[in-house]
């Protein structure tokens, strides 16, 4: 890292004329319209941190610490003709990139005015961290150097962009976890996988016994050369028997116990060689972590049951939300079953066991299941079930006044990531959250679910809600969420998709929009996930529940019956997207049209520096509508393009 620091001074060296120290005042107003606390710093005090990584992340994107423990919020830019333009994150990359955004539709002129808040902002931002004090100096340098305020704005501006530049390169070089942003997932179910269906289908015979033994390479390679570079295996550990409902083997995320693996898919030693294989090809294996609970009858709650949210049995049945428990040493208890909070109300998923996160000895147990999984199978990464229940600011107020104790006030999820990652910094981290994007992100997850909207400083479009909702211009926020999110490297990225084992089929989630919103969505940069059947269209969604593998009753996936329309859809776009990838390499997106809010949607994907034969840009383009729309843009590097979308028609251009 100093070797970047002392490139960067001499960075600075270049645009500014050295100043002497000079202490910074941490008071000052948040641009973002809070403030900092009282005390005066400079960031000598603070000792360097021995892994430098999440430091960097905070400077570039998640946001410094105040002493007080605040963070600093993304900067307002309030315009000089009128309203205002909130960062899309804290930290340098959403300044950098909200500033350039501004100034490339409106000019400089519209922000001169706060040449002397960026000054103030920067440095409180930077003050936190010990080794940023090369670039404060350079940067009260160039406050200093020149009386002319558009100079000064140019300077500064040059130095900011270069800096983060040099410190995103590190950044991305040194996250061992990387690999998550441009992950291609797919979602594979175990249990209703039908593998000796799937070989019929595919004209291949083999022996048939356990899942995870018998999934060989052959299988792998077959989901690999869909474009898949990653594989999340949902439902792979034992299911509780107590308060299961339905036929169909119970829900995946009532799990007996979170060491290990259900009977019927194999033994861990099975899954062990089964994650092997798949490294040996290049794909990388995701499981789920479900923090927030177990299953009535798990071996944890049989062994720990204070580590439950509990009370003292009372006389009668319990009330509403409880079950009752005896404990190893004949207590009778009222255990809560596992909750969740649904808009500001409490409910509950009454075939599990809410677990206390105020217990020191729940949460040094579940960092040890997730380390564990990591030493003796080799996985490569968790999806974390309903992450976002078991922040601080959820799980608090889910409970507040029926913990064992006081809820510490780290982040069990902070504690947990950094924990393993301390061991093995090339594991990613995925959660399923629908809030708390700030937190979440803080606490060091990689990839986040691109869902739905969230109330947070700067705004974020939900990529899926919005491809459901058909409406143009949300899908256009959505996008330009995902443009961002996808370029900086500071913060957690999203992984995007058309379907999941939570939501209904692509077909019934979006009707005649499934192709334009798929392929929207499968030729995106950045993470992808791809729920395994959808392919051939499966759905097998009842009355009560509309999944489309649903967990309540018998489902097997029929390969051989495929829709054919739908399959022929997805074969030709996944190969469409291995070319364009193979052509641009990791590209990089930008939301059309520049400006306006036509009907419809789309963006560029420009290639990857250096990229020898590649198109100069490919533009992915979408109608969500009903009616035929007029597809017309102009671009400085690209000139003008016309076209007409069908209604609900999609299209790529090459360039």
């Amino acid at each position: 890292m100093w070797e970047v620091v002392r490139a960067l001074w001499a960075l600075a060296a270049a645009v500014a004329v050295a100043a002497g120290p000079v202490s910074p005042r941490a008071q000052l107003e948040r641009l973002s319209g809070g403030r900092l606390p009282e005390a005066v710093f400079d960031g000598s005090g603070l000792k360097s941190s021995p892994y430098w990584l999440p430091d960097a992340k905070d400077v570039l994107s998640r946001g410094t610490k105040a002493p007080d423990g605040r963070a600093i919020l993304p900067f307002t830019f309030h315009m000089s003709d009128g309203g205002a333009v909130t960062a899309p994150a804290a930290g340098l990359e959403g300044f950098v990139w909200a500033e350039g955004e501004i100034r490339k539709y409106k000019g400089r002129e519209a922000v001169l005015h706060h040449l002397g808040d960026y000054f103030k902002y920067l440095d409180a931002l930077l003050a936190p961290v010990s080794w940023s004090g090369e670039a404060r100096a350079a940067i009260r340098a160039i406050e200093a150097d020149n009386p002319d305020p558009g100079a000064r704005y140019d300077t500064l501006m040059e130095f900011v962009a270069a800096y983060t530049e040099k410190l995103r390169k590190a950044t991305a070089a040194a996250d061992k976890a990387g690999w998550s942003r441009s992950a291609r997932i797919y979602e594979l179910f175990p249990r209703a996988y039908n593998l000796e269906g799937k070989r019929r289908a595919g004209a291949k015979e083999f022996p048939s016994g356990k899942f995870f033994a018998d999934f060989r390479e052959d299988d792998l390679r077959e989901i690999q050369e869909k474009g898949f570079d990653a594989i999340w295996v949902m439902g792979i550990m034992p299911i509780g028997e107590r308060g299961r409902g339905g036929s169909g083997g119970g829900s995946p995320y009532s799990v007996s116990d979170h060491a290990a693996i259900h009977p019927d898919l194999g033994s861990k030693q099975d899954f062990r060689a089964f994650v092997g294989r798949a490294h040996a090809l290049g794909l990388r294996i995701v499981i789920d972590f479900i923090p927030n609970h177990t299953s009535m009858d798990s071996k944890m709650l049989k062994e720990h049951p204070d580590w439950f949210i509990h009370r003292p049995a009372g006389a009668g049945k319990p009330p509403r939300g409880y079950f009752t428990q005896t404990a190893p040493d004949g207590r009778e208890l009222w255990v809560r079953h596992g909750g969740y909070d649904s808009y500001g109300q409490r409910d509950y998923w009454e075939d599990t066991a809410q677990v206390d996160y105020s217990s020191p000895g729940l949460r040094r147990s579940m960092v040890n299941v997730v380390a564990a999984w990591v030493a003796e199978t080799g996985v490569d990464g968790f999806r974390v079930d309903m992450a976002y229940q078991v922040t601080n600011a959820y799980f608090g107020r889910n409970w507040s006044g029926e913990l064992g104790g006081a809820l510490p006030k780290r982040e069990f999820l902070e504690e947990l990531i950094t924990e393993v990652k301390a061991r093995y910094p090339g594991v990613a981290f995925l959660c399923e959250a629908y809030d708390r994007f700030d937190d979440l992100s803080s606490a060091g997850f990689d990839l986040i679910y691109a869902k739905n909207n969230m109330d947070r400083p700067g705004g974020h479009a939900g990529m899926y809600d919005a491809l459901t909702s058909k409406d143009p211009g949300w899908i256009r926020e959505a996008l330009r969420r995902q443009s961002f999110l996808d370029w900086q490297q500071g913060g957690m990225a999203q992984v995007v998709f058309a379907g999941n084992h939570d939501e209904v089929s692509p077909r019934r989630a979006f009707g005649p929009w499934m192709g334009g919103a798929s392929f929207l969505t499968l030729m995106m940069p950045g993470a992808q996930l791809f729920y395994g059947s959808a392919e051939v269209g499966f759905d097998a969604a009842v009355p009560h529940e509309h999944k489309p593998i649903p967990f309540s009753v018998p489902v097997q996936i029929d390969w051989a019956n495929a829709d054919q329309s739908t399959k022929r859809f997805y074969d030709e776009t996944f190969k469409l997207q291995r070319s364009v990838a193979a052509r641009l390499g990791r590209a990089s997106m930008e939301v059309l049209p520049p400006e306006g809010w036509p009907k419809w949607v789309g963006y560029l994907l420009w290639p990857e520096a250096g990229r020898p034969g590649a198109p100069r840009a490919v533009a992915v383009l979408a109608n969500p509508t009903d009616r035929s729309v007029s597809v017309e843009f102009d671009h400085p590097k690209l000139g003008r393009h016309r076209s007409t979308l069908a209604p609900y028609g999609y299209d790529l251009v090459s360039f």
